[in-house]
Order: structure tokens, then C-alpha cells, then sequence
């Protein structure tokens, strides 16, 4: 008995031994080969600022930037950004070109890239201008609304090393522009454009 388990232990080394190197038949039949490249993806051409999309119907214009050291909020008081940022405010105008109310983009469907960083708006309410999160959630025919959404910045940012994105179907960017896989873009609107004048 002991001799026919070290013969069929034999054998099996041995056939194991012989198959081929190269021998996929291995290999369960639903498996899926590991890509060999990353496809490069990158974004599409920047609009310059005051430039307007069209994005189903609704025209979007990042009209203009201002950099801020502090502001003063609708309540009276004083806000300074955290050691080592700066204020951006960014003007967007909407307008619904088309026949039927539409919902304006929430907060999350707009983004500043620099350098490695993908950033996102936060809470604004500087005094004497309209907030974006201050507007009503639809915009119908004909309509015209406009907003202001901050983003807080490091000191060493430069306007001309910004770009303002809208997605207007995804929530998510990239961790930067000068990434190699931008997923947000796969056959997605991606509006962007350039910060400097």
C-alpha cells in the first residue's frame, strides 16, 4: 500500500515537472488578464475664465476669481483661514437655456486642482456676496442665477497654477490633474478651465 502512495506521489511530481512553462491551460477559464499600460487620460482644454459650457441645456460660466486673507461673514464676523492657506472665491453664473426646470449642480460637482490636490468647496457667506449654497436647489427656463464657492488654498498657490473643474454627472475628480488615470472622465462631461486670466 505504502509503495502504490510514494508511486502515485512520483508520478504527479513528474508531470508536474514536464507540463510546459509557458502552459495557460491552468488557468480557470473566466480569468481576466492583468492590463499591461494604464491608459493616459488627460483633461480636456481649458476655457479661460468668463468663458461659458453648455451642459444639458445649462450654460455655466465661471465668471471670475478673487483671493482673500480673511473675510467678513453675512453675521458680522471675521473668519482667517487656517496657517499656511489662503481664500479663493470663484464666481459661477447659471442659466437654464432650455424648456424645462432643471436642478442647479450641487457643491461636490465642482473642484480646484493643484499640484497633487483635488479641493472642494466649502462653507462661504462672505458679506454682500450671494453664497452658492444660498441658492435655490432649481433653475427654470430662462432663468439666471449666480454664486460665489470657496476654496481654501495654500499661500503658495498661484492663479495660473489652478484649474476650476465642473463634473457635472460625478462627485469625484482625481487626486490631481497631472495624474495618469483621470476615471471621473470616462464618458463623463468634464468642464475645466483655467484660472488666470
Amino acid at each position: 500500500m505504502k509503495t502504490m502512495f510514494v508511486a502515485a506521489l512520483i508520478g504527479l511530481f513528474v508531470l508536474t515537472a514536464c507540463s510546459p512553462a509557458g502552459d495557460d491551460s491552468a488557468a480557470p477559464p473566466n480569468a481576466t488578464p492583468l492590463p499591461r499600460s494604464t491608459e493616459v487620460k488627460s483633461l480636456p482644454t481649458p476655457s479661460s475664465p468668463g468663458d461659458s459650457v453648455i451642459w444639458d441645456a445649462l450654460q455655466v460660466t465661471m465668471d471670475r476669481l478673487e483671493i482673500t486673507d480673511e473675510y467678513v461673514t453675512d453675521f458680522g464676523s471675521t473668519r482667517i483661514p487656517s496657517n499656511g492657506n489662503k481664500f479663493l472665491w470663484v464666481h459661477v453664473l447659471l442659466k437654464n437655456t432650455g424648456q424645462v426646470e432643471m436642478d442647479i449642480p450641487l457643491l461636490e460637482n465642482f473642484s480646484i486642482l493643484h499640484a497633487a490636490a483635488e479641493l472642494k468647496p466649502t462653507y462661504g457667506h462672505r458679506a454682500d456676496y450671494t453664497d452658492y449654497t444660498s441658492l435655490e436647489p432649481v433653475i427654470f427656463p430662462g432663468q439666471e442665477l449666480d454664486g460665489w464657492l470657496r476654496f481654501d488654498i495654500s499661500v503658495a498657490a498661484e492663479l495660473k497654477d489652478l484649474r476650476f473643474v465642473f463634473i457635472p454627472e460625478s462627485a469625484q475628480v482625481g487626486a490631481s490633474y497631472n495624474s495618469p488615470n483621470y476615471p471621473y472622465a470616462d464618458g463623463r462631461p468634464t468642464y475645466v478651465w483655467n484660472c488666470e486670466p
